[in-house]
């Protein structure tokens, strides 16, 4: 489970906090990748992703080839690596 807490003393900031199997399954993508950040960034680009695909459409087809062409500038490895990567955690 996930919860996300506003911090009060941080103005802009955000803490997820991941129990269980989530936080097991963020640790062990967390080592894979080598950074929290090349984490945050390949979760959040890759539920961008889902958005696109599911929405289809030629300009949603055209931003979805976009983001997996800069995926591995900002996670460190390919949109495809990542996909095996995360078929086996």
């Amino acid at each position: 489970m996930l919860d996300i807490s506003f911090r009060s003393n941080k103005p802009g900031s955000i803490v997820v906090y991941a129990d269980g199997e989530d936080a097991r399954f963020l640790k062990k993508l967390i080592s894979r990748l080598g950074s929290e950040e090349k984490a945050q960034n390949a979760l959040i680009l890759a539920g961008f992703l889902s958005k696109l695909e599911r929405k289809g459409g030629p300009a949603s087809s055209a931003r979805a080839s976009r983001v997996k062409e800069k995926f591995e500038e900002a996670v460190g490895i390919s949109y495809e690596e990542f996909r095996r990567l995360m078929e086996s955690l």
